[in-house]
């Protein structure tokens, strides 16, 4: 887990909350994370059979499970509500890049809305006819974007006030980072385009048609990415695929291009 509670962001511009209010919630969102993984292992590895511990270890798992969930993929929460945009300059920054939700992620959401907040005829069985595999699965499948969440949060130290100038000829190991690259296709039927967030921040588009039209636009705005996003307007509902599929992209990932955060492969055919 990342050391960022101890650190500060490069900017808290933009942010719903001050870095004190960030710092500690983000303390408070690790240890809620640690906790579901435990639970996540009591349950696959259990030390004891018993009805009764298997019932409270799934009861307190999806409890835990969902407040995650919520952070991470919440909708309309209230100003109180802490969730996982509000450590980004805008809730596009996240939005547009967060892992997809997978399919068992949305399932166990679902299972904890049906028994956690309310009683029902069937909630016992409901519960713990789940399987271990997929508790796993949903544990696995949610520590994805919480990961991403993390790494995309890479803070930097502010040096003291006290601390001497590094000699110009001193080298300073880089501290390398592990950055799951999140890819996306678009086009349906053929794939048009594919798109990555490297770990440099930036966001890589390989053009995979044959329109020499727009590979030909593409490549006079290579180095102006918020062309892109000030004339969007003009690609939407364009008949023609090569432009309505960039539109797409340049809307799945505005925050990249107004901040001229794209890279352009163009893919020899």
């Amino acid at each position: 887990m990342s050391d960022v509670i101890s650190k500060l962001w490069k900017s808290d511009e933009g942010k719903k909350r001050s870095f004190k209010d960030l710092t500690k919630s983000l303390e408070k969102i690790e240890n809620e994370f640690r906790l579901l993984l435990i639970l996540g292992e009591s349950i696959i590895n259990p030390k004891e059979e018993s009805p009764d511990m298997t019932r409270t270890f799934r009861d307190s798992f999806l409890i835990h499970f969902r407040r995650i969930h919520n952070f991470l993929y919440s909708k309309e929460p209230d100003s109180d509500t802490i969730i996982a945009e509000d450590f980004f300059e805008t809730a596009d920054k996240w939005k547009s890049t967060r892992i997809k939700e997978a399919k068992i992620v949305k399932e166990f959401e679902e299972l904890a809305n049906r028994v956690i907040l309310s009683f029902s005829y069937d909630d016992e069985a409901e519960i713990l006819g789940v399987s271990g595999d997929d508790f796993k699965n949903a544990v696995d499948k949610i520590s994805k974007p919480f990961q991403q969440f993390i790494e995309l949060n890479q803070p930097v130290d502010i040096p003291d006030e006290t601390t001497e100038e590094i000699d110009d000829q001193e080298k300073i190991p880089a501290k390398e980072i592990e950055v799951e690259v999140v890819e996306k296709e678009y086009g349906a039927g053929k794939v048009m385009y594919r798109t990555a967030i490297l770990e440099d921040g930036y966001l890589e588009v390989q053009v995979l048609h044959a329109n020499q039209n727009v590979r030909k636009l593409i490549d006079t705005h290579t180095d102006d990415p918020k062309y892109f996003s000030d004339n969007i307007e003009k690609f939407t509902d364009h008949k023609q695929r090569a432009r309505k599929w960039l539109a797409d992209v340049v809307i799945d990932y505005r925050s990249y291009f107004e901040e001229n955060r794209v890279t352009f492969e163009v893919i020899d055919l």
